[in-house]
């Protein structure tokens, strides 16, 4: 079956069927280009085996790892809705500028 012919019979079937090949197509389309994504961090940073044994050693079990993340993220979005941070400059000082 030629890539012809199969759009052909996609384009004989109903609106909601070709719709339905549109959207999974695209969810597909998206899951590949999120996996590239994901797998580009691991090439990218240290290559040397101690600070990957490090920071395994330091993120736990990937349940763990979750449940950490997952934590933070409603901690900043509490603290972000209702109790935003104050950041306080203990000195300032002002200079005369040029005009």
């Amino acid at each position: 079956m030629s890539i012809e012919t199969y759009i052909e019979g996609l384009r004989a079937k109903p609106e909601h069927i070709r719709r339905h090949y549109a959207l999974w197509s695209s969810l597909g389309m998206t899951a590949i280009i999120f996996a590239f994504w994901i797998s580009s961090f691991s090439s990218f940073g240290s290559t040397s085996e101690s600070a990957v044994a490090r920071v395994v050693d330091k993120a736990g079990t990937p349940a763990q790892s979750l449940v950490a993340s997952a934590a933070d993220f409603l901690t900043d979005i509490r603290d972000l809705v209702f109790a935003p941070k104050k950041v306080t400059y203990p000195s300032v000082e002002v200079k005369a500028g040029k005009r």
